[in-house]
């Protein structure tokens, strides 16, 4: 199985070269190929590719790196045009400022060369500081639903429903589900990988990985940075009252049990008449490590 990364580029050198070892030092039984896709106009950019396209021949001949500079329409026109030229079985992206963990595209490998339902998988969502030390993590949601991804729920703005974002760094997907989803729209700036999830979602579901896999590096230059144009970018979304109130339900330690039991058959009937949801709108599939068995292994989760 080959996993194909790539990397937008444009005059920004300050986090790059950990971006790009945080890739090529990967370890598995995997091929790996890695494009970065460069906008020019920085001569600085090509001198540093060109010595660590060096770097990496002499050090791992194992991993397949190329780079293209050239002109392109922005960060999405350039991910776009370096998924044109890929060839692996799986694809993702990484930005010049954030990390891959140590051995996550094993992990990555293992779950998708093992489940050949699994179409796209993402990590617990987590972030480094300006050091590149990792700092922060969210263990929520417990699973992703198809239709709250679909519906646009997943956003910072409902964390109190325990629908936390989709972090595009932790996440990866098998390339035919890009050929029926893709490519990115070009005629956003910062918000196409919410919209591309949205149309991930009519093809099949999300599946949590319980491992770190990506991390978002926090830092004062970074265009996230403006959350008002992301915000801009983003669809209109009425998330429904009975998540909040779900949530809570679930929370309290006098309803512990029920965050299980509630979706028995026996009590779907109360569980849709209390708060107009579905059993299947409210559960997702994760994948867990078990030490029994000595493999990672697919399971149903509720979501909150």
């Amino acid at each position: 199985m080959k996993i194909s990364i790539v990397t937008p580029s444009f005059k920004r050198l300050d986090y790059f070269e950990a971006t790009i070892d945080s890739i090529v030092n990967q370890e598995g039984d995997f091929e790996l190929e890695y494009i970065v896709q460069d906008g020019g106009g920085d001569e600085r950019i090509a001198s540093f590719l060109e010595r660590k396209a060096t770097q990496i021949k002499l050090k791992n001949k194992k991993v397949d790196f190329k780079y293209f500079i050239e002109k392109d329409d922005g960060m999405y026109s350039a991910i776009n045009r370096a998924f044109a030229r890929s060839t692996g079985d799986i694809l993702a992206w990484l930005n010049t400022d954030d990390m891959y963990h140590p051995f996550a595209l094993s992990t990555v490998h293992e779950v998708f060369s093992k489940n050949e339902d699994v179409d796209w998988i993402t990590g617990i969502p987590n972030s480094y500081n300006m050091r590149g030390q990792r700092v922060g993590f969210d263990s929520f949601p417990n699973s992703y639903s198809r239709k709250f991804i679909r519906a646009g729920y997943y956003d910072v703005q409902n964390l109190d429903c325990g629908l936390n974002w989709i972090q595009q760094e932790s996440t990866f997907w098998r390339r035919s589900l890009w050929n029926k989803a893709g490519p990115l729209n070009e005629n956003l700036k910062l918000a196409a990988d919410f919209h591309l999830w949205q149309r991930f979602a009519k093809y099949t579901d999300l599946v949590k990985v319980y491992s770190f896999l990506g991390g978002f590096r926090n830092h004062d230059n970074q265009l996230t940075n403006a959350p008002e144009k992301y915000k801009s970018e983003m669809p209109i979304v009425h998330v429904p009252a009975g998540l909040r109130e779900l949530k809570m339900a679930l929370d309290t330690e006098h309803n512990a049990k029920e965050k299980y039991l509630a979706f028995s058959d026996e009590s779907m009937q109360r569980l849709t008449e209390r708060f107009g949801l579905l059993r299947k709108d409210l559960c997702g599939r994760i994948v867990k490590w078990s030490h029994e068995k000595n493999e990672w292994q697919v399971f149903w989760e509720v979501i909150q």
